[in-house]
């Protein structure tokens, strides 16, 4: 797979041409000279601050890394992620010095990359991205595009203060041809799936109120202990032997490796994670156990605060309605709906995000369009119930 031919020309009035090109090794250093220039040192993605990963990225067939070129100088700089085993995309690190904004650039590197996968090649069927909230034009952006709002990240990083971003997603005909329809799925669920249908035609879901032991907050969830290794290679090698197990299988997370394990004494249940210290995000990637989901998500979320993370996030699929309900009674908050996210043996299946954040929410500094602001309310409706209202039941 080559993206050699991914090369075009814009002329930039009172500049002069700026070319698009994919990036070269050679062109490492000058793309982190414009992330720092764009965003200082809190930059924190690896990929972009780690030379030898981004290095490594440029020459693999697993990406598309696209620069702007004006008279040797990097202006521009836009990445995608491919796993073509699960025919899914991820674009991020989109940035354009200052000095250039306003040329449509970003634009014209999204579109180029988007249109060859999902089209000229069709090597995906799904295409989605994160943005950030600081201010609009990366919501306009990806909407220009076609890209549909799915939910929110809230408070998701944490640099010099709390972020929150937004989730947004372009699908394909083979997208939505390939999705197993009616969704099932709790209440609680149901008005993050009705913004889904503000923007694309979809099914009606099922809906199953479902209950559990730990559901009214009257049961204290039971804590178990971890052992924690963080020796990121051999974590690596031991996840590509260990086969999701049990619930596990219906969680889904794309794009990330496990950096860190948590292991319980007994051996009976390994936790893998991806975590990162200097942002205070993590997710759950797999593993297996035989501990009710509740009591490994409260587990885990009280291993991973000792850890000094912040932010906490695993997708369940939209057809475990059980798992749904136990994440929500482990205090993790939906705030998106994945459509057709999730690929297994030609079947596209629909996710739900859940979190769980350790921080104050701070929301002070975040600007959104309207129907992200309706999946913040839905998110703090809920929040506000699990956290605050529990207490007057």
């Amino acid at each position: 797979m080559s993206i050699r031919y991914l090369t075009t020309k814009i002329n930039i009035p009172k500049k002069g041409d700026v070319i698009i090109r994919p990036a070269r090794l050679i062109d490492a250093r000058r793309i982190q000279v414009l992330y720092t220039e764009v965003y200082g040192s809190s930059y924190s993605i690896p990929i972009i601050t780690d030379k030898e990963k981004m290095k490594s990225a440029i020459e693999s067939d697993d990406y598309y890394w696209l620069v702007g070129d004006y008279n040797s100088r990097i202006i521009a700089s836009l990445v995608y992620s491919l796993d073509l085993k699960n025919r899914i995309s991820k674009a991020f690190g989109a940035v354009v010095s200052e000095e250039f904004r306003k040329n449509d650039i970003a634009y014209i590197m999204m579109k180029l990359i988007l249109d060859d996968i999902t089209q000229n090649q069709n090597l995906v069927d799904v295409v989605y991205a994160t943005t950030r909230t600081t201010s609009y034009a990366p919501q306009k952006l990806t909407e220009s595009l076609g890209f549909i709002k799915l939910g929110i990240f809230p408070n998701t990083h944490k640099v010099k203060e709390n972020e929150t971003h937004c989730f947004t997603v372009y699908l394909t005909e083979n997208a939505l041809k390939r999705r197993r329809k009616e969704p099932i799925i709790i209440p609680e669920i149901l008005p993050f799936y009705e913004i889904v249908l503000k923007q694309i035609k979809l099914e009606k879901p099922k809906i199953k109120n479902v209950k559990r032991q730990y559901s009214d907050h009257t049961v204290k969830i039971p804590i178990v202990d971890f052992e924690i290794i963080t020796a990121p290679f051999f974590i690596k090698r031991r996840f590509s032997k260990v086969n999701n197990k049990g619930w596990f299988k219906n969680i889904f997370m794309p794009f990330h490796e496990p950096n860190i394990l948590l292991v319980t004494p007994d051996g009976k249940t390994e936790i893998y994670l991806t975590y990162n210290p200097k942002d205070k995000y993590s997710v759950f990637i797999g593993g297996f156990t035989n501990l009710d989901p509740s009591v490994v998500l409260e587990s885990v979320s009280k291993k991973m605060r000792d850890l000094d993370m912040a932010y906490l996030e695993i997708l369940f699929d939209a057809y475990t309605p059980e798992l749904q309900r136990a994440a929500i009674d482990a205090r993790f908050i939906p705030s998106g709906y994945f459509v057709a996210g999730k690929y297994d043996n030609g079947t596209r299946y629909d996710c739900i995000i859940f979190s769980r954040t350790f921080d104050v929410l701070d929301f002070r500094n975040v600007k959104l369009s309207s129907i992200y602001k309706e999946f913040l309310k839905e998110y703090l409706k809920l929040w506000r119930e699990n956290y605050v209202e529990v207490v007057f039941r």
